[in-house]
């Protein structure tokens, strides 16, 4: 297991990855992601040095985001807070605690840096917010979005 920034020749397969399982999301009616993910995003994100890639003997498995965050639906954040988004996992690849392990390197990237990390999924995903529960992070609430609620935590 690798946790790493991600490179621009991995662009390919980090769509893959973000495709692969936002069409899982959409199968089972969680919509919080759109499909298909636009290459720029992750281009731009990835030359800021926001996205990263869980690596399993070379092979990539996993992504996710790092970014700053001045505000996030309307709650006082501290100043210099950090954003973990976009956790997605090759779906053969979950259920073995590699979101765990993310979640674990994000928590300790937040410690050493003295920073507050927020994250978020579609408040109708109760499976992931059970698992960010209990992961040790802190519900904040639902707030809503465009038609729809996310579930808000922090760490």
């Amino acid at each position: 297991m690798n946790i790493k920034l991600a490179e621009k020749n991995d662009i390919a397969t980090i769509l893959d990855i973000l495709n692969k399982a936002t069409l899982k999301l959409l199968s089972k009616d969680i919509k919080q992601w759109t499909y298909p993910w636009p290459i720029s995003e992750v281009e731009d994100q990835i030359a800021q040095g926001q996205v990263f890639k869980y690596e399993i003997e070379n092979d990539i498995v996993g992504t996710f985001i790092i970014k700053p965050i001045l505000q996030l639906n309307n709650l006082s954040i501290r100043e210099n807070s950090l954003y973990v988004g976009r956790i997605a996992i090759i779906p053969e690849y979950q259920g073995k605690n590699i979101g765990a392990s993310i979640i674990d390197y994000c928590q300790s990237i937040s410690v050493v840096q003295n920073r507050d990390m927020y994250l978020d999924c579609w408040a109708g995903n109760n499976k992931l917010k059970d698992f960010y529960n209990g992961c040790g992070l802190n519900y904040l609430g639902d707030f809503p979005v465009d038609d729809y609620f996310v579930s808000i935590f922090q760490f």
